[in-house]
């Protein structure tokens, strides 16, 4: 079976057309399938014997990666594999939002995502931004080491930047004190973090007020 087959009952040209335009840099083309039903079909895969040609073959590759039941340390060679393959904003954001860590691989987890933040490649270093702000909570402990490496990461390369806004955002409306972080990145990021937080419905609170 080829991807073509699998997506076949489930394509939405006018989705396709929509999605691709949320995604401007991507460089595959679209078949219009849904998430939720990416996310289904990565369930009831054993395998991934499939070519990359569109981009959802990238979003059910990471699906089916986040979804496989094998510990994490046996992750970790397909999550590099996945690495080259990411060129769009939700081919990273909908992997990072998938993994989630079990409590006797937490070490394991932080320590591959965590270096992530000083990748070169854009992409790469969103995944890590991202992943670790999608899973804070397990690693409150580590809060201040985060916010550290995130605002060290910040770039003007435009996914970088809004990534490093949106964790800081999420951070300050877990822990106020965050606004010191907030103000070590550069104007450009600081006044994204700044605007991610006036939406948020969830604080009243905005720095600098």
């Amino acid at each position: 079976m080829d991807t073509e087959t699998l997506y076949r009952q489930y394509e939405e040209r006018d989705y396709a057309l929509f999605s691709a335009k949320l995604t401007k840099n991507h460089d595959l083309p679209y078949r219009g399938i849904r998430i939720p039903t990416l996310r289904k079909l990565a369930k009831g895969l054993d395998e991934f014997p499939f070519e990359i040609k569109y981009h959802e073959d990238v979003l059910l590759r990471g699906f089916w990666i986040a979804s496989r039941k094998i510990p994490f340390k046996d992750k970790i060679a397909l999550l590099e594999s996945q690495f080259p393959l990411l060129s769009t904003w939700d081919e990273v954001d909908t992997l990072a939002s998938s993994l989630k860590p079990k409590k006797e691989e937490l070490d394991d987890f932080y320590n591959f995502f965590f270096p992530l933040l000083e990748d070169s490649r854009p992409m790469v270093r969103r995944l890590g931004i991202v992943t670790l702000m999608s899973t804070r909570k397990f690693f409150d402990d580590k809060r201040e080491e985060m916010l550290d490496a995130i605002v060290k990461a910040d770039s003007d390369e435009y996914y970088v930047s809004m990534a490093v806004a949106w964790a800081l955002s999420f951070f300050y409306i877990d822990h106020s004190d965050t606004e010191k972080w907030i103000t070590s990145v550069s104007p450009t990021t600081r006044k994204r973090t700044e605007q991610k937080i006036r939406d948020s419905r969830r604080t009243k609170d905005k720095p600098g007020t």
